[in-house]
This record gives structure tokens, C-alpha cells and sequence, in this order.
């Protein structure tokens, strides 16, 4: 028996400001790649509802074109309080070294995508 699932939903970028953003990305993408993509952003917004299941539903809400990563962090600290907290202070500790580890994770990333 075959387990796999197909998932499939309409997205409406007449009415909805979120949708047109996200068809809007999903054009400028190759479309080889789009495919993997919604597979994974869809497993990156569970990752998030398991977490917390409002999570994934406010970035939705609040994304808008000029969204910023700050704006993403904002939303994750009102969020997860203690957590981020904890993250912030373990994170200073180590930012020159975590700074360099980001841009080479950054520049794998881009080689992956294009």
C-alpha cells in the first residue's frame, strides 16, 4: 500500500495579501525547486504549531512585503519569552564565532538554491 500523501490547497492572491506574496516567491523560484520547497515550508510550519500552534498562523498573518527577519524574531520572543531569553544569552557569548558559522551556513545555502 502506497502511504505517501499528496496535499493540495488553492491560494488566492487577489484577496489575500499573504498569498500573493507567497505566489509571488514560489514565480521567482525555478521550478524544479518549488516542489521542495513547499515540502519543506510546510514541514517548517509544523515544526512551529508543535511548538506552539499559534505560531505559524501569527507569521502568516503578519507577513507583508517589507517584513524583516527582526520583525520574525519580535514575533518568536512575544511568543516563546523564556526561551528566546535563554537563546539570547547563550548566543552573545559565542556571536563572532556564530557570526562567521551563519555566513558560511548563508553562502551553502544560496549554492543549494541556485
Amino acid at each position: 500500500m502506497d502511504k505517501r500523501r499528496t496535499i493540495a490547497f488553492k491560494l488566492n492572491p487577489d484577496v489575500n495579501q499573504t498569498d500573493k506574496i507567497v505566489c509571488d516567491t514560489l514565480d521567482s523560484i525555478p521550478q524544479g525547486e518549488r516542489s521542495r520547497l513547499n515540502r519543506a515550508a510546510l514541514t517548517a510550519g509544523l515544526a512551529l504549531y508543535r511548538q506552539d500552534p499559534r505560531t505559524p498562523f501569527l507569521l502568516c498573518e503578519l507577513l507583508t512585503k517589507e517584513t524583516t527577519f527582526s520583525d520574525i524574531v519580535n514575533i518568536l520572543r512575544s511568543l516563546f519569552p523564556k526561551e528566546m531569553a535563554d537563546f539570547n544569552s547563550s548566543s552573545q557569548s559565542s556571536s563572532q564565532q556564530d557570526q562567521k558559522s551563519d555566513e558560511e551556513t548563508k553562502k551553502n545555502a544560496m549554492k543549494l538554491i541556485n
